[in-house]
């Protein structure tokens, strides 16, 4: 007989809750809940800013009294490459200045190479000048080469856990179009 009730005690433990099995929670006062609920919330929001680094790798200062919100991160090519994407050069003319200047947005899918020619960093500021050559996207309905240089000025941006560089303008130094062949039409009877 006991055996059984061990079986049934076993059996109702994976089966699905009913009314009765269901224990009776004492009401609590919604302000009491609400208070309790935030201040979790805002315990575990000041834990998540204690797990940042105090210093950003490679910059020697081992176990530094920096705060990881005032370590500037570091402006490499690849971000240049990537935040590139974003930006828009306006009045580029042509090569022979034959026609009429053009703006140009760099696109993801465009090829790109760049050498970063200068660059400067003041805080939370930046200035770089870029070498750029370029060309439209391969399917594009106006093909054009650019090439030449372009000056952009970064701003670091905070966010509330993140600080990353963004582009906030680009100047045209010596950037210059030329517009290649358009590529033969396609047959669409195929």
């Amino acid at each position: 007989m006991q055996e059984t009730n061990r079986k049934d005690r076993r059996i109702n433990e994976f089966l699905p809750l009913t009314l009765e099995s269901i224990r009776h929670v004492p009401n609590v006062p919604r302000a009491t809940f609400l208070l309790s609920k935030f201040l979790g919330l805002a315990l575990l929001l000041a834990c998540s800013f204690g797990c940042a680094p105090s210093s950003s790798p490679g910059d020697g200062n081992q176990g530094g009294s920096a705060s990881a919100s005032t370590d500037i991160p570091e402006l490499t090519d690849e971000k240049i490459r990537e935040e590139i994407n974003n930006a828009y050069v306006r009045e580029v003319p042509e090569e022979n200045g034959a026609g009429e200047p053009i703006n140009w947005g760099f696109d993801e899918e465009e090829p790109k190479e760049f050498t970063v020619v200068e660059k400067q960093i003041e805080g939370d500021r930046a200035t770089i000048i870029i070498d750029i050559k370029t060309q439209s996207a391969p399917r594009s309905r106006s093909p054009r080469h650019l090439a030449g240089q372009i000056r952009t000025k970064w701003e670091l941006q905070t966010g509330w856990v993140l600080r990353k560089w963004e582009i906030v303008e680009t100047e045209n130094i010596s950037m210059k179009y030329k517009n290649l062949p358009k590529p033969p039409a396609q047959n669409s009877n195929r």
